[in-house]
């Protein structure tokens, strides 16, 4: 048989009659007359034929699941997606575990939970502050903080309607501005860690609180309906009650709440309990 197509081979542009003998009747037989490499062209053609219709019964048919199960791989990637959510979901878990089991333990040892979170904020950011502060630098105290409160609750601070426009509240740069449909109802200013802001007009503080997303925040209420609001702060001077004229030290800025991208300060400034746009208030000093 191997001789035989050898000879095929090499004869495959020749016409070659192959003949039929039968073993019964040697009298009669039948011949055929072909050329080989007509035969090899069959043979190439069926090969093809064949590998088409293969490939069509893979992709069109439900035969492909028997090499190749897709949905198996989808599955598996949707697998892979909800277990990186669910990594995410456990860590964000375990800093709110965290922050509950500090806040509780403020409040067994019964103490207040503000002042001892304030405490903890105000003892790091006095660190930093300390180490990057001047050797001759003196602390400023205004005019307000040396008078009893007395003695400026029946003076004219709230008589007087705020004198706007006026300087940002602490130095830095503006990275973000007031877009309320994104529920955005101030501007951001980016600074340094412990940075000291203040108040922009004289007024009372008349919350202060402390919050998972925006840290330390403090509302000051002043003449003509006006409140500023200021947010990621890392550590406040000022408490509820108390009576502030403009450019008091209010606390001083950071990098604080799971909504912060870094050490800046956010304040919003409310009218007659309407959000304002605070460039219509502030100007870059």
């Amino acid at each position: 048989m191997l001789d035989f197509l050898k000879e095929i081979f090499k004869n495959k542009d020749r016409d070659i009659t192959f003949v039929l003998f039968d073993d019964e009747m040697p009298e009669s037989s039948t011949s055929y007359q072909f050329k080989p490499s007509g035969l090899w062209k069959l043979f190439y053609s069926a090969l093809i034929a064949v590998v088409l219709i293969t490939l069509v019964l893979v992709m069109f048919t439900p035969l492909s699941t028997f090499l190749y199960n897709t949905e198996d791989a989808q599955l598996r990637q949707r697998v892979i997606t909800v277990s990186q959510k669910v990594q995410s979901l456990q860590d964000s878990l375990r800093a709110r575990d965290s922050q509950l089991s500090d806040m509780k333990k403020v409040i067994s040892e019964g103490s207040d939970t503000s002042f001892a979170v304030s405490q903890q904020f105000e003892e790091s950011s006095s660190n930093k502050t300390a180490s990057n502060a001047e050797p001759n630098s003196v602390n400023q105290v205004s005019v307000s903080e040396m008078l009893s409160q007395n003695e400026v609750i029946f003076s004219e601070i709230f008589k007087q309607r705020p004198d706007f426009p006026t300087g940002y509240p602490i130095e830095g740069t503006f990275t973000r501005g007031y877009e309320p449909q994104n529920g955005h109802y101030g501007i951001d200013i980016a600074t340094q860690q412990g940075t000291s802001f203040k108040a922009i007009a004289d007024g009372a503080v008349i919350n202060q609180n402390w919050t998972f997303n925006f840290g330390f925040v403090l509302h000051v209420q002043h003449n003509d309906g006006i409140i500023t609001v200021y947010k990621h702060a890392a550590s406040l001077s000022k408490s509820i009650g108390d009576i502030v004229t403009k450019g008091d030290i209010l606390g001083t800025a950071g990098d604080v709440g799971v909504l912060s991208s870094g050490p800046h300060l956010h304040i919003e400034i409310w009218k007659n309990g309407i959000p304002q746009n605070p460039n219509a208030y502030l100007i870059k000093s």
